[in-house]
């Protein structure tokens, strides 16, 4: 009798230790990421019209502004490119381009969930990086 009582305490304590367990991993999504860059303009972050992946040249060259702000703006809205975020070598496409024109020439943090296929991050929260 002791060894029915012994195994049902053991397994009620491995259901307690399972629920645990998954009350803590659901609230843990593996596929929401956080990535700290700047918003720019796809323009001359895949080198449309920069030789460096950045403003620095064109701004140089005084042909699309004074700061990284204004010539991403103008890239989005005269020169038909889109906002994207740059984290060192890399560019994902944002599928808030309302929220991303709020942080332009901006260092963000964002946090969202990253479609491989597209290379798009779709934003759950901007904010300016501290």
């Amino acid at each position: 009798m002791k060894h029915i009582m012994d195994f049902k305490a053991a397994r009620l304590w491995l259901f307690v230790l399972l629920l645990a367990c998954y009350t803590f991993a659901k609230d843990k999504d593996p596929g929401v990421l956080t990535l700290q860059g700047e918003v720019e303009d796809s323009q001359c972050a895949y080198n449309v019209h920069s030789v460096d992946h950045s403003h620095d040249s064109m701004i140089k060259k005084g042909v699309y502004g004074r700061d990284a702000r204004s010539c991403t703006l103008h890239c989005v809205k005269d020169s038909g490119g889109n906002f994207v975020l740059v984290v060192k070598d890399e560019v994902y496409r944002l599928d808030s381009q309302v929220q991303a024109e709020q942080f332009a020439g901006k260092k963000v943090k964002v946090t969202g969930t990253l479609d491989a296929k597209t290379q798009t991050l779709h934003v759950l929260k901007m904010e300016l990086e501290h």
